[in-house]
């Protein structure tokens, strides 16, 4: 049977999915599985074995919306499930004539869907709820009954490659590198002080023996700078923007990250790569993904967490209450407790 799924749309909510994809492929092991994702999400299922194809969806370089329509009309899909939430998405399912489509019944399109899942409320608000959970909860309808929260991400040997090339041009050895990820694509409002980053980075080169490598993007680059300059050490990514496989073969090797409540975060927990996690306007509960080397640390203001991208009451103080030297706490009990693991190729599989 022909099952397509809609992926979600941000890198870490995609990471989250990857349980709920694999259960879907090994409770139904004959089908032809697509998955439709933004292109810039792509890279986080590729080259996923439970996968027959991935069909990129949108700018750049995507098909458009009238395209994918087509397209699933061509293959003729018996059944879909909605990772997404959007009105669009399911619209697009229907339109295509994917027969059984499964959805929360949300951003009022319950009348596209055939099955429709009530997410949980309380006096109108959206109870917070795991995104892992959701996720296999819309695949409970076609039987599955697997509850394994593992998140899995595969890496192609170009992407090893890559990320040979990237630790040998920072002077990076991967067993002692301390990974940061000082971004969030949510807003600016889920980003601890740079200055903060540049103090955990020195002392984890004096205490602990451990160099620091920035991940950022294009956008972030200039702060991964600013932390590189104030830590007097730490690198940044070099040479050109490296793709997300690569990043996924960078995290993989590392020794432990500290980030921000980003979609990196779960590449860490993926890998099983130790982690220290900064929230501030979020709630921990959204992106619970009980990774037992996570350390999670909040502060619970008056204000908070407020699920805002910038603080609307203009000074961060959820952010700005977590000190150094918790965070640092953190690192070095996650350090001290988990000796490294060599991360083999286990996570790697053919292609170029």
């Amino acid at each position: 049977m022909r099952t397509v799924v809609a992926c979600p749309n941000w890198i870490g909510d995609a990471v989250m999915a990857t349980p709920t994809l694999a259960a879907l492929r090994r409770h139904f092991p004959e089908m032809h599985l697509a998955l439709v994702a933004r292109p810039y999400v792509v890279p986080v299922f590729d080259p996923a074995p439970y996968a027959d194809e991935i069909i990129p969806w949108g700018k750049p370089g995507g098909l458009t919306t009238r395209e994918l329509i087509g397209r699933l009309r061509r293959d003729g899909y018996a059944r879909g499930v909605l990772l997404t939430n959007s009105f669009r998405s399911a619209l697009v399912f229907f339109l295509g004539g994917v027969k059984q489509r499964i959805g929360y019944a949300r951003q009022w399109r319950g009348a596209l869907l055939t099955d429709r899942l009530k997410p949980a409320k309380d006096r109108g608000c959206y109870v917070p709820t795991p995104a892992i959970t959701s996720y296999f909860d819309l695949i409970r309808p076609l039987g599955v009954k697997e509850t394994s929260t593992k998140m899995v991400l595969y890496t192609r040997p170009a992407d090893e490659s890559a990320a040979d090339a990237v630790y040998k041009a920072a002077g990076l050895e991967a067993s002692w590198t301390l990974v940061m990820a000082p971004g969030a694509a949510f807003g600016q409002a889920k980003c601890w002080p740079p200055a903060r980053f540049a103090e955990i980075a020195r002392r984890a080169r004096r205490d602990l023996d451990l160099r620091t490598l920035l991940l950022c993007s294009a956008g972030e680059r200039k702060t991964a700078e600013t932390i590189a300059e104030l830590s007097a050490g730490a690198a940044v990514l070099p040479g050109a923007q490296p793709g997300l496989g690569t990043v996924k073969a960078v995290v993989r090797r590392s020794r432990a990250m500290v980030t921000n409540d980003s979609g990196l975060r779960h590449f860490a927990a993926a890998y099983d790569v130790p982690a220290v996690t900064i929230f501030g306007p979020t709630h921990v509960n959204w992106t619970e993904t009980w990774f037992a080397k996570e350390t999670k640390l909040q502060h619970m203001v008056p204000c908070g967490p407020c699920q805002k991208r910038v603080c609307p009451e203009g000074h961060l103080q959820c952010m700005n209450e977590i000190t150094a030297d918790e965070v640092f706490a953190a690192l070095r009990g996650l350090v001290e407790k988990y000796a490294y693991q060599a991360r083999g190729a286990e996570t790697v599989i053919g292609g170029a």
